[in-house]
């Protein structure tokens, strides 16, 4: 210690503030950093902002300690005592002296400011550094400290006006009150805050090895996830065996370095808002009981408290190891206070309609009553949505021996049921908590007997596929909705738009598809208006399903591609709200002829679906299985499979649409073993059919010669809205055209087989329905018939695998001796196969000549191909 004599009195001042701190152990250089304050000592002036122990002193000193080659840098540790001008200035000047930035013989002050002349020391200081040969760094460490106005006035006069000489780095706790706006405005400001401090991943290795505390790379993510990268956090772990004692270090370490500074205000504010996860200043307000919540928040952002803004900037987070703190001093201060911090954070949460967050806050305050209040007035939607996890394990805190002691906390046994997969016991739960109703007012009454209707018609009913039960239940609760307000039931909304998808997926497995369409569009805007996702996502599901039925591909595939992206949004793509969707789209890529795709699609349904999946879902998984299996061939598994599937169907399930499917089957599995006579026993008297239905019949009556009703049939299928069911009319009608000698006929219906397929990329009938002969027919159309258009040319190309080139540019080179033989027969109507069975060689071989003809000769097509040929005298 040493004094220096001012004209007032002696001021002691603390030599070893000059020069930097000795550098930590284990310290790591931060390039990316240092490149940062290398840029920023080129400008006025660079702040390092950040609250303690984020480890701005040490990235300061270690940049100092590599930069002293390339030029001074002055360091000066502010204490309370440099709150007195002279003291500040004249050790300004000795760590100026100290880092060799003022050359010999330059005229320079001796000392600070004496008697307050600060304006006429000021200005000698000023003309003294103009005279510097080299440009300095003054490092002011711990600005924080420095609250004067005089000296804060002073300096900030000298930022930017020096700056081609020195060029100031103030590391500060919060925003010192300099004129740092001009600067910023400038481009002459340097910043880096907490946010840049942090460590990241492999900094932070880097730290923890140079200490000896290595770390797997797991546990060395968490740390930092925990930590959000705060070096002080990430010392104190890596410095302690025991994470207890290393929780503790940090808690110690936090009060110790942040509480003590504050005033009492602070301090309560900071230990009461520590409760909930984030803070706004509304909610700290209903917790505080003050009105002041927003200038409280503001200042300790500003003074970097660990606090920062959150998400729209309305709301404010804690660090969490420092939340962590607080509440743990809150609890060792005011032992009763945290659970009544709890309550009053519920019912703020709850009026403001953030129900997960109510209903934890409650549960916290182990307030089980107004728990299961909440969940009966506001958590349903939560059982349906991405926070159900975290929802179910808030249940699962009630005491189980409180959940029959009110109707409430009897939904909540319902709830817990249901999570359980204890499906048979949700019914008799759901009974038990109406039996409670008795004697409650009829506000409670509708509220709770709403949120059990709901429960049983989505838990219940649709789970077991009763279909016609779950319409009028579904028609019952809209109609008991109807007669709620808001106020009644804070989940109205929600529930309305639950109940509207219930009722349209009633009407779905009915068979009613122009009712089941109408409503599927009203659920699904009234999920979205809601915030219901799930539900929106159900209803898109179930819309493609419904598209498929009704023979449109391109449309199914649409609602597949909205279900999956709302599902992708929120990080649903593996719940059952969205395995509708898979199974459409198994569907699709089944009928677009990809049967790896469409298995994949089958398995993602599987997992989505759960392994307690609703039994019509159920069922129509078991459907595309059957359908895979007897795409690949295999009639005697398919039939297996469906034999099992029918056995499987539970007893409550009536469903008339997975009914339907279920005979459809059946159908094309006795038609692929050739017996036509049970199709007709199947559908005889049956009335009105499908397209599908229709197609199987008609194909039944052409396998036993009656061609006239196959005719009739096939011109009903021909002429309606199913396109996949038209295009195998077309086939059907095709194949009996040739069979009957009329290649006319078969030639224009095969062409309006092709051109219906086209657009909704329909392969499989082509494959199902007797290949061998359509692939015969496909050949022969190639040349016979030019198109119009590139009508049916993609699948026309698939069937006889001459793929039509993308330029008819003719490629130079002549025809070799082979292909000039395979030429001569592209004139005839013989199939490929024909021509390589005359030939003596491979049908593939041919195809691969006559794809070198068409290349040589400049043609798409065999009958292009035939009139080059002619035109250059090749035939």
């Amino acid at each position: 210690m040493q004094e220096r004599v001012t004209g007032r009195a002696p001021v002691a001042i603390r030599v070893q503030h000059i020069g930097p701190p000795r550098l930590p152990a284990g310290l790591i250089w931060r390039a990316r950093l240092a490149e940062t304050l290398d840029t920023g000592v080129r400008r006025a002036a660079t702040t390092i902002c950040a609250g303690p122990g984020w480890g701005k002193t040490a990235l300061a000193a270690s940049w100092a300690a590599a930069r002293s080659m390339s030029g001074p840098v002055a360091w000066l540790t502010a204490g309370a005592q440099h709150n007195q001008p002279y003291a500040f200035w004249s050790d300004l000047i000795l760590a100026l002296r100290t880092a060799g930035a003022i050359p010999s013989g330059l005229p320079f002050p001796d000392a600070g400011p004496r008697n307050g002349d600060e304006p006429a020391f000021r200005r000698e200081f000023g003309a003294a550094v103009t005279g510097l040969t080299t440009p300095v760094a003054v490092v002011l460490d711990d600005l924080h400290e420095i609250t004067d106005p005089r000296v804060l006035n002073g300096l900030g006069g000298m930022l930017g006006h020096l700056a081609e000489r020195m060029r100031f780095v103030l590391i500060t706790r919060r925003e010192p009150a300099l004129p740092l706006h001009r600067l910023r405005a400038a481009g002459d400001l340097t910043e880096i805050h907490a946010g840049d401090l942090a460590f990241r991943a492999d900094e932070a290795a880097a730290l923890l090895a140079g200490r000896g505390r290595g770390r797997s790379p797991e546990a060395l993510a968490a740390l930092v996830r925990r930590t959000e990268g705060w070096a002080a956090g990430l010392r104190l772990a890596a410095d302690s065996t025991d994470p207890a004692a290393a929780d503790e270090d940090v808690e110690e370490y936090l009060l110790r370095e942040v509480l003590p500074g504050q005033d009492d205000e602070v301090r309560r504010f900071l230990l009461r808002t520590s409760i909930p996860d984030r803070i706004c200043a509304e909610l700290a307000d209903a917790i505080t009981g003050g009105h002041d919540g927003r200038r409280m928040l503001e200042e300790l952002t500003r003074a970097n408290l660990f606090v920062k803004r959150s998400g729209d900037g309305r709301w404010y987070r804690y660090h969490p190891l420092f939340r962590s703190a607080l509440r743990r001093r809150a609890a060792l201060r005011w032992p009763e206070a945290p659970r009544r911090l709890h309550l009053a954070a519920a019912h703020w949460y709850e009026k403001n309609g953030n129900a997960l967050a109510a209903i934890t806050h409650a549960a916290a305050g182990e307030d089980w009553e107004l728990t299961a209040r909440i969940v009966v007035r506001r958590g349903l939607p939560l059982f349906v949505s991405a926070d159900l996890a975290q929802f179910v394990g808030v249940l699962r805190r009630i005491p189980p021996e409180m959940l029959p002691a009110t109707a409430e906390l009897a939904v909540c046994a319902v709830l817990l049921a249901y999570a359980r997969g204890d499906l048979v016991g949700v019914q008799r739960r759901i009974t038990a908590a109406r039996a409670m109703l008795a004697g409650r007012g009829d506000i409670a009454r509708s509220e709770i007997g709403a949120a059990l209707s709901v429960l049983e018609s989505a838990a219940v009913i649709r789970w077991q596929g009763d279909m016609p039960y779950l319409h009028q239940a579904a028609t019952d609760l809209l109609t008991e909705l109807a007669g709620l307000t808001w106020d009644q039931s804070p989940a109205l909304l929600q529930y309305r738009a639950m109940t509207l998808n219930q009722k349209a997926a009633a009407m779905l497995w009915s068979g009613r598809f122009d009712h089941a369409d109408r409503y599927l569009w009203a659920a699904a805007t009234a999920a979205r208006t809601a915030d219901v996702p799930y539900f929106e996502i159900n209803s898109y599901a179930l819309l493609s399903q419904l598209a498929v039925f009704q023979g449109s591909l391109r449309e199914a595939a649409e609602h597949v591609a909205t279900a999956r992206g709302i599902a992708r949004r929120i990080d649903a793509e593996g719940r059952a709200a969205i395995g509708p969707a898979y199974l459409a789209e198994a569907l699709i890529e089944s009928e677009r002829g990809r049967e790896p795709e469409a298995e994949e699609a089958l398995r993602r349904a599987l997992r989505a679906l759960g392994e307690l999946p609703e039994a019509a879902q159920a069922m129509m998984a078991g459907l595309v299985r059957v359908r895979l299996t007897l795409d690949r061939g295999e009639v005697s598994g398919a039939r297996a499979l469906l034999t099992q599937l029918r056995a499987e169907a539970g007893p409550l399930l009536i469903a008339p649409q997975v009914d339907r499917l279920f005979d459809l089957a059946a159908a094309e599995i006795r038609l692929a073993m050739g017996d036509p006579h049970a199709v007709l026993s199947r559908y005889a008297g049956r009335s009105p059919l499908s397209a599908a239905e229709q197609l199987c019949l008609a194909r039944a009556h052409l396998a036993t010669g009656d061609l006239g009703i196959a005719e009739i049939l096939l011109a009903r299928v021909r002429d309606g809205a199913d396109r996949i069911s038209a295009v195998g009319a077309w086939i059907f009608t095709a194949l009996t055209a040739d069979a009957q000698g009329r290649s006319s006929v078969a030639s224009d219906a095969l062409g309006h087989a092709l051109a219906a397929a086209e657009p909704e990329r329909i392969r499989r009938p082509f494959h199902r329905f007797d290949a061998q002969r359509v692939l015969v027919l496909a050949e022969r159309q190639q040349w016979l018939t030019e198109l119009r258009g590139a009508a049916g040319d993609g699948v026309l190309a698939e069937i006889t695998g001459e793929l039509p080139l993308v330029s008819a540019a003719a490629q130079s080179g002549p025809l070799s001796e082979r292909e000039v033989d395979v030429l001569q027969y592209l004139p005839t109507v013989l199939t490929a196969a024909e021509i390589a069975e005359n030939l003596g060689i491979s049908v593939n071989t041919v195809k691969a000549h006559m794809r070198s003809i068409y290349r040589k000769l400049g043609a798409a097509r065999r009958r292009e191909a035939v009139i080059q040929a002619r035109q250059s005298g090749l035939l």
